[in-house]
């Protein structure tokens, strides 16, 4: 366990327990709390297409869902749209740029964050599979003009 973050990318208690209730489910993934510091950083409302070239092994819909816990939280919220090509994008901000508690997470949680997304880049972006097991009898469909075992 390394300082600040548990082996699985979630605050360690102490830190889990800095913050206020609604943030600590916003900040306890490595993912949002990587949105925050783009946020941060920038300084200015930003689209989801901006955060991709930051975090590259993310995907648009895994920035999407994590952005919509954070705005649950009250960690971000929306500053206006941009065109895009699709039609408009949301441009987010920050609502916690002054929070020294938050500026302490996000300082104490990064090095542990950036080797984990470093070590996903590797990674296939591929689901894991996991082994069905066998069912007991197999049913055919699309028996019609074949014999079934129930009429031979």
């Amino acid at each position: 366990m390394s300082e600040g973050v548990c082996t699985e990318g979630r605050l360690d208690d102490e830190l889990a327990a800095a913050l206020e209730p609604k943030l600590q489910d916003a900040l306890n993934h490595p993912t949002r709390r990587d949105l925050l510091r783009v946020l941060h950083r920038s300084g200015r409302p930003c689209g989801v297409t901006a955060m991709l070239g930051k975090l590259p092994p993310l995907k648009r819909g895994e920035i999407d869902y994590h952005l919509k816990v954070l705005r649950d939280g009250g960690a971000v919220f929306v500053d206006g749209t941009l065109a895009a090509p699709g039609g408009r994008e949301w441009l987010y901000r920050s609502a916690l740029m002054e929070d020294a508690k938050v500026r302490l997470t996000l300082r104490a949680t990064e090095r542990e964050d950036r080797k984990r997304r470093e070590g996903a880049k590797g990674s296939s972006g591929l689901l894991t599979m996991f082994r069905v097991p066998r069912p007991d009898r197999t049913i055919r469909l699309g028996t019609r003009g074949r014999k079934t075992d129930r009429e031979g």
